[in-house]
């Protein structure tokens, strides 16, 4: 009896630091918690335990290790990815010289392991072929290595000084961006430059699409290329391939099984911290329902992201270019609107000298006989300067919505 009311009293106060998870931990920690959250903030689910994108802005949490978080944000995604972009720092510091093993891979100096592969035979014979990419796990490790182990024991880890011999090869960065290229092409995906890592959808998009949403797997793929691209040089790649998950997920929903990762994992992957304050505020934009967002400080967020959606209204986002441009073809130029706009204010002016003139007539009619023999002459030149131009308002009489105008051409949501 005593244990069975024990295991109760326990169960009651089990349930009881659930349901009110952030008034206890909150009176218990006191002012030393490792990640205090105030009473006004109580609707922020945002937790910095293992994330300094914002710590420049925001000083009110403490990081210390915490064993406790009633976050809803995948914590365990969070270290993970602080973790990576740590690992990338400090490559100056004195390590043993071990063999090159990836560098002399993208050398073609060695052969993959297991598959008996060199990075010249990969990118001739394994381009397009999909169901070979999908099958087999042991090549990713070799395409995109890391500092950390992956599921090929074959494979090896990055070192430091591997990594700063990486960088400096131009014969070895070549072949990885054509890695990077061939990986792309088997989601969808096509580089539009190679100087700026611009990508857009590929011509085969659809299908490509659908075997991301069925094999999720390759979220797993996607967060190594994003980590191998930060590490290896490539680091201005990262914010474009980001964006772009993020503009398929939360605006087009084409890629509803990505979208999780592309929240905890993609967008923390980017090593430019303004770049990824960007991205989370556009994250922010189009995530529903907003008071759901716990991959950033709403307070912050709410008070910066405006400018961030403003921005995005006349920013096309790749891969939608093709709507953009006939879009276009339907739709004046800046220019001419500009001179339909100016002809619109000469025909204010010449409206508001007509009503001048009238009221003069009404004063002298003796002399609407002479303003009369004008008359036409005027509607003629008023005529000529009634030149229609068309805009997004005038959308619905030209068969289409001015919203779907707007978000066709500047990919607005």
């Amino acid at each position: 009896m005593r244990l069975k009311k024990f295991l109760k009293v326990c169960y009651l106060c089990w349930t009881f630091l659930w349901l009110f998870p952030r008034r206890v931990m909150n009176y218990i920690r006191g002012s030393d918690s490792d990640c205090y959250v105030d009473d006004h903030d109580d609707d922020d689910d945002w937790d910095c335990q293992y994330d300094s994108t914002w710590e420049d802005e925001d000083k009110t949490c403490k990081k210390k290790k915490s064993y406790l978080s009633t976050s809803r944000r995948n914590m365990y995604a969070a270290r993970d990815m602080q973790a990576f972009r740590h690992s990338v720092r400090d490559l100056d510091d004195s390590a043993p010289k071990d063999p090159f093993y990836n560098l002399d891979f993208y050398k073609g100096l060695t052969r993959s392991v297991p598959d008996d592969v060199s990075i010249y035979e990969f990118h001739e014979k394994w381009k397009g072929k999909y169901d070979r990419l999908e099958r087999v796990h042991s090549y990713i490790q070799w395409l995109f290595p890391l500092q950390e182990e992956g599921m090929n024991w074959e494979a090896h880890v990055l070192t430091k000084e591997e990594i700063k011999q990486f960088r400096k090869d131009e014969e070895a960065k070549g072949n990885l961006l054509k890695s990077y290229e061939l990986m792309l092409d088997f989601y969808g995906i096509r580089l539009v430059s190679d100087r700026t890592g611009a990508v857009t959808r590929a011509n085969n998009w659809e299908e490509r699409f659908d075997n991301l949403n069925r094999n999720t797997h390759n979220n797993l793929r996607i967060t190594r290329i994003l980590k191998c691209l930060g590490t290896l040089g490539f680091e201005h790649f990262q914010e474009k391939l980001v964006r772009f998950f993020l503009q398929e997920t939360l605006v087009e929903k084409k890629l509803p099984n990505v979208k999780q990762s592309v929240l905890d994992y993609f967008i923390f992957a980017v090593l430019d911290k303004s770049e990824r304050k960007s991205l989370i505020r556009f994250a922010f934009c189009h995530y529903q329902p907003q008071k759901d967002f716990v991959w950033g400080p709403k307070k912050i967020l709410l008070r910066t992201a405006s400018n961030e959606c403003a921005s995005n209204e006349t920013k096309i986002v790749p891969g939608h270019e093709s709507e953009a441009l006939e879009e276009r073809k339907r739709t004046p130029s800046s220019s001419s609107n500009t001179e339909d706009n100016s002809r619109k204010i000469t025909n204010g002016k010449n409206s508001e000298s007509s009503q001048s003139n009238h009221a003069m007539r009404e004063e002298n009619p003796d002399d609407q006989k002479t303003s009369n023999k004008g008359k036409d002459k005027g509607q003629v030149k008023g005529e000529d300067h009634q030149v229609s131009s068309k805009s997004p308002q005038d959308g619905e009489k030209n068969g289409f919505d001015s919203h779907d105008w707007n978000r066709q051409k500047f990919n607005i949501v």
